[in-house]
């Protein structure tokens, strides 16, 4: 692969793992309120208003996570020692 294929793929793993993430989130969220709403007509009480949903990323998010995935990526441990030097 490429560096710009890297980088390519690196955003799109980033935009996958945000939407997953806001999904997730948009899934509770959304279960929370039904089970207030079922308690609510159980007991006879007021349904109550519907918190709404967190925002969806945002392309600068996605940059970010994709920016944080590269430094991982490109990261070389520090205890891998290389023979690059030449003896003399």
């Amino acid at each position: 692969m490429t560096p710009f294929e890297i980088r390519l793929e690196l955003l799109k793993m980033a935009k996958d793992m945000l939407n997953d993430e806001y999904f997730g989130k948009r899934e509770q969220i959304s279960n929370d309120w039904h089970m207030k709403v079922e308690s609510a007509k159980l007991n006879g009480g007021t349904i109550p208003d519907h918190p709404g949903f967190p925002a969806i990323p945002t392309e600068q998010e996605i940059i970010v996570k994709a920016t944080a995935l590269n430094g991982f990526v490109s990261n070389i441990p520090l205890d891998i020692k290389t023979n690059s030097k030449k003896s003399t």
